[in-house]
């Protein structure tokens, strides 16, 4: 589940990849219906048949918070195994968003999983798929203390960072298939955080 930026932002963020895919230093492209740039805010396995209960339980979860400001501060990388990098928008962490990751991940503790195999992923004919360590690994070593809200851009390279910082409110959280590099690829259903 991840929050969903203004469209003025996901156009920015769009824009900023193709900057990087024109140079062939990205993962691949982010657009507006899929691989949608996104802050994730809570991550795990669901079965389908769950998905009315998950979205009642993230209903009432954010139902406690109203819009929240999100600045978008730092290009940083992350390094992948094989030593190339995926760069990526730090987004600050504020105390709002940090209570609101928890509660989501308290809640639909009952409702995820992690031990989900390439099968669980969406993905579409000819698209290569490895195993979703990170969605597995969540729980355990990137959510609670360990959580790092950001902005993943898929470039190779350092791009966008004359455009921070970024601030926008937030008012839309997503629940998304994911797909390869935990992509938001597609959309199950939104709901709106209250305007604040």
């Amino acid at each position: 589940m991840v929050i969903l930026p203004p469209v003025e932002v996901i156009e920015k963020l769009i824009d900023i990849n193709r900057q990087a895919t024109a140079k062939n230093a990205a993962w691949g492209s982010l657009a507006k219906d899929d691989f949608l740039p996104h802050l994730s805010l809570a991550m795990g396995g669901v079965e389908y048949d769950n998905l009315e209960k998950v979205k009642n339980v993230i209903k009432d979860t954010i139902s406690e918070f109203g819009a929240i400001s999100i600045e978008l501060n730092e290009l940083y990388f992350v390094e992948r195994p094989d030593g190339s990098r995926n760069y990526c928008f730090r987004v600050k962490n504020t105390s709002v968003l940090q209570q609101l990751h928890e509660k989501l991940m308290n809640n639909l503790r009952p409702y995820f999983s992690y031990d989900c195999t390439k099968d669980s992923l969406f993905s579409k004919p000819g698209e290569e798929i490895i195993v979703p360590d990170y969605l597995n690994k969540y729980l355990s070593s990137y959510s609670f203390n360990a959580f790092e809200p950001h902005i993943t851009l898929r470039t190779k390279e350092a791009v966008g960072q004359e455009y921070l910082p970024i601030k926008f409110i937030a008012n839309k959280v997503a629940v998304f298939h994911a797909g390869v590099m935990t992509t938001c690829r597609k959309e199950f259903f939104a709901v709106e955080l209250a305007r604040s």
